[in-house]
């Protein structure tokens, strides 16, 4: 299972853990009871931050050592890979999931004349799961059935991979698919991901596959001087078709601040140049912009979808 170092680590940064899956309450959620703030996927996307779980059936495995991770990798404690877990059934992973949501969520129950009851009680009935987090949730053996059991539920899935399992990623169905492209060539990747060669041709072999799904978008994790020159990446964009980009900044948060510094963080004027270099080169344009997540969204001109999700609910 987990090393003791890490599970200790992330249960200090407020991680509940159920063996291989985790669960942390998203910044955005307190902001929105809080300060009645809402997230850049509630601004682009039309989700319920409030009722939106950050979740991950696989906690602490994956295949890459990205350096602007917040997690804790096994190499910042000098630790090798560690075996896979026993996987549990898609269902009971649902559960867990919701269950350790739950356990965050009431103990806000003590601030109801703050947050409101209206509000607090559909905290308590989450209608949106982000699988991301932390880890690589395809390596949970299940994931498009755990997905599907998300969506029997009523609920919206956003899913987030780094696009190494291709068999994986052809076979689920989440509301949204997320692939992290944060390299535009092998050299890139290995400096960047810490993967190796056949990771990065499955990536690419991802990449083919994505018009097919119904609704992509490319997240870009921009980091100064080491992937901000954003036309290398333009001809990996366009041979995806996503429907939609993401270019978001490296925040230097958590276990990232050991590995990079505050002055690799872009600003936003710096994306937004970005994406206006995208829209006037390629088949990309900016659709909109979220200032304090330092995040610029693109949609694709031949693709055109409504970013607004139709949730039914």
């Amino acid at each position: 299972m987990i090393p003791d170092q890490i599970h200790n680590i992330l249960r200090k940064q407020r991680y509940q853990i159920k063996e291989h899956s985790g669960v942390k309450l998203c910044g955005w959620v307190r902001k929105s009871f809080l300060e009645g703030k809402e997230c850049y996927k509630s601004k682009f996307y039309g989700i319920n931050t409030h009722r939106c779980v950050q979740s991950t059936p696989s906690v602490a495995w994956c295949q890459q050592s990205c350096i602007f991770c917040w997690r804790v990798l096994p190499k910042d404690l000098g630790l090798d890979s560690f075996e896979s877990p026993k996987w549990k059934e898609p269902e009971a992973v649902a559960e867990d999931i919701l269950a350790m949501h739950k356990t965050v969520i009431t103990g806000y129950k003590g601030i109801l004349d703050r947050i409101g009851e209206e509000k607090y009680f559909e905290a308590t009935k989450p209608k949106h799961v982000a699988l991301s987090l932390s880890g690589e949730p395809t390596m949970y053996p299940y994931i498009d059935e755990l997905i599907e059991v998300f969506h029997k539920k009523g609920m919206s899935t956003f899913l987030v991979s780094n696009g190494i399992l291709t068999d994986v990623i052809e076979k689920v169905n989440p509301t949204q698919l997320y692939i992290s492209l944060d390299a535009y060539d092998l050299e890139s990747y290995k400096k960047i991901c810490g993967g190796t060669k056949d990771d990065w041709e499955s990536i690419l072999n991802t990449l083919d596959i994505l018009e097919s799904k119904k609704r992509t978008c490319l997240r870009t994790t921009v980091i100064r001087n080491i992937n901000d020159n954003i036309l290398k990446f333009k001809e990996l964009f366009e041979r995806a078709n996503s429907n939609f980009i993401e270019l978001k900044s490296y925040m230097n948060v958590g276990y990232s601040r050991k590995r990079l510094n505050l002055d690799d963080m872009v600003k936003q004027v710096e994306l937004l140049e970005m994406g206006k270099i995208l829209s006037e080169n390629s088949i990309f344009k900016i659709e909109d912009d979220s200032p304090e997540s330092r995040v610029v969204l693109l949609t694709n001109k031949n693709r055109k979808i409504n970013p607004k999700i139709d949730f039914g609910f």
